[in-house]
């Protein structure tokens, strides 16, 4: 049986001199082994591990078990065998064999030795216990941290109290240390478990045992907090030109603030800088980007081909972000966003983001909610990056625009009241100040399954101008009342022997708005809207305030849904709807288009969930007075999410006279480990060559993931004008818990395949 020895060992002997600090050097590591072995071995020990503050502290009693034990009183010696074990604390070192010198204040242990010490776990063939510092000797040791998901191997090692550990010739992984498919093999390397900081000297990355870079000093993050540092290179840009080598350094400023700062060299283009600072707390956030290259030696070359003189040639972008709330429910907003030239876009755009930038907004908004009433101000610019957009063709600056809203829902009646005033101003067309006020009333009458809501609603909307057309009025107005009565009736029954309930809701709504000429009123922000099935029950087709409808319409639907009771679900939904025009309608944004008809396109809309997995839907717009195609869109799409990041996306879209287009995209794991990556983007009315000219974007990848590191390869081909492709193949590799390598790939296939989640790695 196991005999518990309690040694009278305590503080006032062992620790009788407190150490502050101690040098680890060729000549004490390992020192007084019991077999000259561990004295020669030690010899090639470097003597750069750094001095640390080990104070002392602890007046804990150290604690040994043994199976067996000698005691030699003049030599002080205590010689434990069998399961022994010394627990001081939270360290716990077991071994077969232990060699107590208390002169010396040391323990040395051989045979299966295990150290334990909060969640770290060493195991190596020798060790060599300092009972007055706390320090232990390891050879051959091989370390697992399972919280962190850490382990590697070492020739020697090094153990502090505060909680530092010292390798030399050493191995650090997150993968499985019996095959790791990573390594960092260094030199020396430090540990420290306290500040979440480990350093290394002469340090390579292996992958399957393949040298992949090199570093002669390296720090790098043992757990999930921010730490200052270089972190890996990146090496990206075509591989015919040659790679565009970034060097980024991450600054972690404070707990709530840090900076990235990436100077990289662009190849045919010249250095770059880019800083991306960002701060957070209680009640705002915000971020300021600002990236500059100089003297753009490309650009340089395509201006003066164009026959551009300009002398300045320098690209950047500043884009600074900051949201604030206060305590007395004000939210602010401001945003600015400003670029060296139009051609930005073009140049370092990525993706479909080439061709379709416009422009971009500035803002600054302030929102303010007291006792419901909500108080909302906005200045609104842009910067334009469509070149062949007229200046007539830019959208208007707000300089600035106020609202204010309240609803007041009372038992017998309920009012709302809603106001705006603008200004806006444009470089070349008719701007000036608009204000405008809305007041409603509306009552809601409910019987059984049948809802009828009547409300009365005048706008009127105000102008002061400049630059006017001659000939129209300089402070032109518009006064409208406008009347709706939307009934709707709810019929429902659980089918017999089943958990599925069926639903079906008839639905009226009338419309009636004043005609008034509205042709002396510019168009700041309004356009006709989409005619799609929710426009059916709003009483305006217009957006904006510039334009209100003329309209004595009623609008017929029917919508019949089966909904899965003990899933809660819907299972399928259809609705259809069609608007009677009893009126012919004279108002138009452009003042010269006037509508007849005495009835609106059909409208459907469908939804089916067969499965918890997969979601169909489905709009159609059908004219029944067209001639020859009577469909005037149609958009279908279908998606299967199964386990994982496993998604399967289907659709078709179709404006008539506009757009035919498929686009077909998946994620899919042949195995636990590896996942097939896809799109195909099809234009059909663009297929003019009867090649490839139709496709809009095409992507073929890989992605492969381990327990401890993740790889992707993507291959893309996408237009970004009407006869050009850009093409491009790029790989990212990301070691789990230690840093990424390559162009992060993550967000670039979210958006090419719908339902992919970039995950954490």
């Amino acid at each position: 049986m196991k005999k518990i020895i309690n040694l009278t060992i305590c503080i006032l002997v062992l620790f009788s001199t407190k150490v502050s600090a101690q040098d680890f050097s060729d000549d004490d590591f390992f020192c007084c082994s019991v077999n000259e072995l561990y004295k020669t071995s030690a010899k090639n020990n470097e003597s750069d591990i750094a001095k640390s503050d080990l104070k002392d502290n602890s007046e804990d009693i150290i604690y040994i078990e043994a199976d067996e034990s000698f005691r030699n009183e003049n030599k002080q010696i205590t010689i434990l065998s069998g399961d022994t074990k010394i627990v001081r604390g939270s360290e716990i070192l077991k071994s077969e064999l232990t060699n107590v010198l208390q002169l010396k204040d040391r323990a040395r242990l051989s045979g299966n030795v295990e150290y334990e010490n909060e969640g770290l776990i060493i195991k190596a063939p020798y060790a060599e216990y300092n009972t007055k510092s706390s320090r232990t000797d390891f050879i051959a040791p091989v370390y697992k941290y399972s919280s962190l998901d850490i382990s590697g191997k070492a020739r020697y090692g090094v153990r502090l109290k505060n909680k530092t550990m010292f390798l030399k010739n050493s191995t650090y992984t997150t993968c499985d240390l019996i095959n790791p498919d990573w390594n960092l093999i260094s030199e020396t390397t430090e540990l420290n478990f306290e500040t979440g900081v480990g350093k290394g000297k002469n340090v390579f990355l292996t992958v399957k045992g393949i040298p992949v870079f090199y570093s002669p000093f390296m720090q790098f993050s043992l757990d999930e907090q921010r730490k200052t540092g270089f972190l890996v290179p990146d090496f990206s840009g075509s591989w015919v030109k040659g790679p565009d080598v970034i060097a980024p350094f991450y600054w972690n400023i404070a707990e709530n603030m840090d900076m990235l700062v990436q100077p990289s060299y662009i190849q045919e283009r010249g250095s770059k800088i880019e800083t991306n600072y960002r701060y957070l707390n209680k009640g705002y956030a915000g971020s300021v980007y600002f990236t500059y290259l100089d003297d753009d030696s490309t650009y340089k070359d395509r201006v003066r081909i164009q026959g551009d003189t300009r002398s300045n040639n320098d690209r950047y972008n500043f884009y600074a972000r900051h949201e604030q709330t206060f305590k007395n429910n004000i939210t602010i907003d401001l945003l600015y966003d400003k670029f060296s030239d139009k051609d930005y876009f073009d140049d370092f755009g990525t993706g479909i983001s080439r061709t379709s930038t416009t422009y971009r907004t500035r803002h600054a908004k302030l929102n303010y909610s007291i006792n419901g009433w909500d108080i909302n101000s906005r200045f609104l610019g842009y910067q334009i990056f469509d070149k062949k957009l007229n200046s007539s063709a830019k959208p208007y600056d707000v300089l600035p625009e106020i609202k204010v809203r309240k609803r007041w829902d009372l038992s017998f009646l309920n009012y709302d009241l809603s106001t705006s005033l603008s200004k806006w101003n444009h470089i070349s067309k008719v701007d000036g100040t608009r204000a405008d006020i809305q007041i409603g009333v509306d009552k809601t009458f409910l019987m059984k399954g049948l809802s009828i809501t009547p409300r009365l609603k005048i706008q009127h909307t105000s102008y002061d101008l400049d630059k006017q057309t001659s000939g129209l009025s300089s402070t032109p107005s518009k006064t409208i009342p406008i009347f709706t009565l939307d009934s709707e009736m709810t019929l429902s029954k659980k089918i017999k022997n089943t958990n599925i309930a069926h639903q079906i809701k008839p639905r009226l709504f009338y419309l009636y708005s004043a005609e008034e000429d509205q042709s002396d009123i510019p168009i700041f922000d309004t356009g006709l809207n989409e005619f799609t099935y929710s426009q059916l029950f709003r009483d305006n087709s217009y957006s904006g305030l510039d334009r209100n409808n003329d309209t004595n319409q009623l609008t017929f639907s029917l919508s019949s849904s089966f909904y899965n009771l003990d899933e809660s679900r819907d299972l399928f939904t259809l609705s259809i709807g069609q608007i009677l025009y009893l009126e012919d309608r004279n108002v138009s944004v452009d003042n010269n288009t006037t509508y007849n008809r005495s009835n609106s396109n059909i409208v459907a809309e469908l939804e089916y969930n067969p499965t918890m997995k997969a979601k169909f839907t489905s709009t159609y717009l059908h004219d029944s007075r067209g001639r020859s195609d009577k469909t005037q869109k149609s958009i279908h799409s279908f998606q299967y999410r199964g386990e994982g990041n496993n998604v399967i996306n289907a659709s078709y879209r179709y404006r008539k006279n506009d757009i035919e287009q498929g686009d077909l995209s998946f994620a899919w794991g042949i195995n636990s480990r590896l996942n097939l990556l896809g799109r195909w983007n099809y234009d059909f009315k663009n297929n003019l060559n009867g090649e490839d000219s139709g496709n809009i974007e095409t992507l073929a990848g890989l992605e492969y993931e381990s327990c401890c590191w993740k790889a992707r390869l993507v291959k893309r081909k996408y237009k970004v004008d009407a006869d050009t492709y850009e093409k491009d193949i790029q790989f990212q590799i990301m070691l789990k818990g230690f840093t990424d390598v390559g162009t992060p790939l993550g967000d670039l296939i979210a958006e090419s395949i719908k339902g992919y989640t970039n995950k954490e790695y």
